[in-house]
């Protein structure tokens, strides 16, 4: 049987392996503590926030069978949320989401599903792995501090584009095609509320600003605590201000919420600010994944197609897919 590390426990990560794992010893290594990659939750003692992927819809046939056991069992729910879209603090478009397309979150938190879909892989989490080292006809894994993490047969990479290309760099020509792509960086802003805010909608797209989306988090299926906001930066303002300084950017994004949401959110009672260096990529045309069969080094991911969760499981299906030719 083969020996196969995935890098990254993102729904890629995770999806992959759980596709893989009749046919193979496979092993999934994360650098976080957690699972989910940006299908991320934070807590406080008060409050929860989604503070990166917001929701997802499926459209694909073959991503509603992979998620219907989890649809059955409640872990995912439909969100039904009064949606907005505002333009220098105008609503200039509403409409009440249902079924054409449905939205689903994780309950209760983000970071459920990705829960679910480890349950029974093997999952190293706090585990870098830094570099590859070729070992005879196998790979050697090395943590930051150059200590062995095991050999494996193949390496699969899910981890951002620019974190794969420097993984696989010298090591295929694979780097070099991913290092053509360059992922949208975004920063959320998470503000914890005493009260009901009193907001006609829960999800709002802002165009023209320096944020893109407003949602009244605590408005999900399965949520608890107080009410909570999660401020997405636009991603095109985040590239432009990304080495700015943190308080600098907060200061920017928060002004612009209380113009989007026409509330004075300056005296919130949580209020906490987390960039996402790697964290979008608009829809392009290209493979669903990258494959060197001869160094048995490979890599998908949602970069590879659009910045959305659904695209993450089509490339890590479509990858399996033609993985799993070989075991024939």
């Amino acid at each position: 049987m083969s020996r196969i590390a995935i890098i990254g426990a993102g729904l890629a990560g995770l999806a992959l392996a759980r596709e893989l794992r009749d046919f193979a010893a496979v092993t999934v290594f994360e650098k976080s503590r957690g699972f989910g990659g940006r299908m991320a939750t934070r807590y406080t003692e008060r409050f929860q926030f989604d503070f990166g992927a917001q929701y997802f819809t499926v459209k694909e046939e073959r991503f509603r069978r992979f998620l219907q056991p989890s649809i059955d069992d409640g872990t995912l729910q439909r969100w039904d949320a009064h949606f907005v879209e505002i333009r220098t603090g105008v609503v200039v478009d509403s409409r009440q989401w249902g079924t054409e397309p449905e939205h689903f979150v994780p309950v209760p938190k983000m970071t459920s599903l990705a829960r679910r879909l480890a349950a029974g892989l093997d999952v190293r989490r706090g585990v870098r792995v830094d570099s590859l080292k070729r070992r005879g006809t196998a790979w050697q894994l090395l943590d930051d501090n150059g200590a062995p993490l095991g050999e494996f047969d193949w390496v699969l990479s899910t981890a951002p584009a620019e974190q794969s290309a420097a993984l696989l760099d010298g090591h295929s020509p694979l780097a070099e095609s991913i290092d053509e792509l360059r992922m949208q960086a975004c920063f959320s802003l998470m503000l914890g509320l005493d009260g009901d805010p009193g907001l006609p909608w829960q999800a709002a797209l802002v165009h023209d600003s320096p944020v893109s989306w407003i949602s009244l988090d605590s408005s999900k299926p399965g949520r608890s605590g107080h009410a909570s906001l999660v401020v997405h930066s636009a991603n095109a303002w985040a590239d432009e201000h990304i080495d700015d300084d943190p308080q600098d950017v907060q200061a920017a994004l928060l002004a612009a919420a209380c113009e989007a949401s026409g509330l004075d959110l300056r005296r919130s009672a949580h209020m906490y600010m987390h960039c996402w260096r790697f964290a979008n990529m608009p829809r392009h045309s290209g493979p669903e994944y990258l494959l060197d069969a001869d160094a048995r080094l490979a890599a998908c991911g949602d970069w590879l197609i659009h910045g959305r969760v659904e695209a993450a499981f089509l490339s890590a299906a479509a990858l399996a897919g033609r993985l799993l030719e070989f075991s024939e």
